[in-house]
């Protein structure tokens, strides 16, 4: 199955958010906390999951409307019971 741009994209969006949210990267982004304990007045920890967990939602929406093997619809014929 050839993957096109759009689908390469917001798969690696999946994965940075992945990434982005385990650690060892959110172990540094604690330690650099302990330096930096507020970003705009807000928890610098709260931020940068907040930051990914809102990429992940805006993937997971793009991939919804723009990747065809997410659109598979099943109609009431092919379900046996």
């Amino acid at each position: 199955m050839k993957l096109s741009a759009n689908e390469k994209v917001i798969y690696a969006v999946f994965l940075l958010v992945l990434i982005m949210v385990n650690p060892p990267v959110v172990n540094l982004v604690s330690d650099y906390a302990g330096t930096h304990p507020f970003i705009l007045g807000w928890p610098t920890l709260l931020v940068w999951l907040n930051a990914g967990y809102i990429a992940a939602i805006i993937a997971f929406l793009a991939g919804c409307l723009t990747i065809r093997s997410w659109k598979k619809d099943y109609s009431e014929e092919d379900t046996y019971e």
